[in-house]
Parts: structure tokens; C-alpha cells; sequence
């Protein structure tokens, strides 16, 4: 971008040298007008700015599905390749917290997105990788079937205040098992382990009841897709508010209720 920034303003310094009105060289040579200098010259920028596009994704091109083989310590978006022979896909590779090398597979901090959102939005995951997003529940289990994987939940209030949880063990399971939150242990961290009963969950949404309360549609109920059971202590993708509720974004421990958090980032990181 920046590249092509300099070179449009190289090319208004060329349009405005050329319309200066300077004489012919009286031996009847045609010169190229303006417009054609500025057509050649665009094309010359738009090939420059193709082979840059080819090698920042081959730069951002990881080896393997984890982010431990970035040999950056920069964090941002970089391919991944479950298999050789699959699609490579965007991740978020989160650099330097916690020793870095994770996946960011859920993130919110301001409430801009809308996280009530049904069963094909959370298996394929929404929105923008920079900003808040949810990555998709059919990549979590690609990248988790195969190699182990531990998580980490990162959370704030509304006052600053941040806590965590580490599972040193975590997986789920694929479509056709309804995601299933199949591995979940050894946890430590800075919270009690509130997500202790959403092991051996089926994943819910708004329009998929897999919870294991036949009194309440759970997902409907707390305005959150989760591994409910009956229902959660631990509700991450609820409602982005301040407040005591229910529906909020909250981890029961946090403080002692359903209070509304104002952060919530979930990251995998492969075991070696």
C-alpha cells in the first residue's frame, strides 16, 4: 500500500513535468502523451503490487497448523495448512503472550460483533480477524483431531481487572458429533475451572439444542452458542453488556455471578 502510494505520486509529478508545454525536439520523434505515460506506468504498478500481494502470502505462509512455526514474533494473521494436501486458511497467531505460538479461535472486547448467531455461523466462524471474530468450530477441530492442544481463556471486567484459565488438554470432536468438547483437563489458572461440567458437551446454538437440560433450550435462554449442559457456569459468547445478567458475557467465578465481562479471548496452542 505504501508502495503504491509513493507511485501514484510519482506519476502525478510525471503528469504535471509532461503538461508543462515543453517544445518539440523539431526532428518529428512522436512522444508519448501523457495519458499513455500514465497507462504504462499504472500497469507497471499494478504487476509490482500482484508480486508483492504473492510474496507477503508466501512470507505469511506457516508450515504446518500451528502457530509455533512462526518464526515471527509478530502476531497477526498467517496461513495454516492442516494437511498437505487441504486449503490453507487465515488463523490468528498470537506471538508473545503466554510464550506465544497460540491460535486465537475467540475474541471480543468491545461488543461490536454479534455473537447470537446460529449453528452454520459458528461451524464456519464470523467475523474479522483484526477486530473480534469467532474462527469456526469446523477449523478448531481440523487443527485439534490429530495433535494435542491445550487452551487458554484470557478474561477482563469492566474495571481492568484480568484473570485466566488454562487447560493443558483440549479437543472437539467434528460435525457429525455435534463438536463435542471431548478433551478438557488439567486445568490451572487464576479462576476456578467453570467450565468443568461443558466436558462431554455437545456444542448449541439458537437453532440447535444439544444441551442436556429437557426444561430449557439453553443457547435460546442465555443468548449464547456454548457447550451447554444444564446449562453453563461459563458463558463466553453471551451478550456484550455491563450488567448482572444472565445472558451476559460471563465465567461464574469471576465474581461469584452472571456480571458481564468485558474481554474474552479463547487461543489453542499445539503440545509438543
Amino acid at each position: 500500500m505504501k508502495l503504491r502510494i509513493v507511485l501514484i505520486v510519482f506519476c502525478a509529478v510525471i503528469y504535471v513535468a509532461a503538461s508543462d508545454g515543453e517544445p518539440s525536439d523539431g526532428a518529428g520523434t512522436v512522444k508519448p502523451s501523457v495519458d499513455e505515460m500514465l497507462q504504462m506506468l499504472t500497469g507497471k504498478l499494478e504487476a509490482m503490487e500482484h508480486r508483492l500481494q504473492r510474496m507477503e502470502k508466501q512470507l505469511r505462509t506457516v508450515e504446518g497448523s500451528s502457530c509455533n512455526n512462526v518464526s515471527s514474533r509478530v502476531s497477526g494473521t498467517y496461513l495454516i495448512r492442516v494437511k498437505n494436501n487441504s486449503e490453507p486458511f487465515e488463523v490468528y497467531c498470537e506471538q508473545t503472550a503466554f510464550g506465544g505460538g497460540w491460535i486465537v479461535f475467540q475474541y471480543r472486547y468491545d461488543g461490536s460483533l454479534d455473537f447470537y448467531r446460529g449453528w452454520n455461523e459458528f461451524r464456519d466462524g464470523f467475523g474479522d480477524l483484526n477486530k473480534e471474530f469467532w474462527l469456526g468450530l469446523e477449523k478448531v477441530h481440523h487443527i485439534t483431531k490429530d495433535r494435542k492442544h491445550e487452551l487458554i481463556v484470557e478474561l477482563k471486567d469492566f474495571s481492568g481487572t484480568y484473570k485466566y484459565a488454562r487447560y493443558r488438554a483440549f479437543e472437539i470432536g467434528s460435525e457429525s458429533d455435534q463438536y463435542v468438547l471431548k478433551d478438557l483437563k488439567m486445568f490451572e489458572g487464576t479462576v476456578k475451572n467453570d467450565m468443568a461440567d461443558n466436558t462431554g458437551m455437545m456444542f448449541s446454538t439458537k437453532d440447535r439444542d444439544n444441551d442436556h437440560y429437557q426444561a430449557r433450550h439453553c443457547a435460546q435462554f442465555h443468548e449464547s452458542a456454548w457447550w451447554h449442559e444444564a446449562c453453563t457456569y461459563a458463558n463466553l459468547n453471551g451478550r456484550y453488556i455491563d450488567a448482572e445478567d444472565y445472558k451476559s458475557m460471563f465465567w461464574w467465578d469471576f465474581k461469584n455471578s452472571r456480571q458481564g465481562l468485558s474481554y474474552s479471548r479463547m487461543m489453542i496452542r499445539e503440545v509438543e
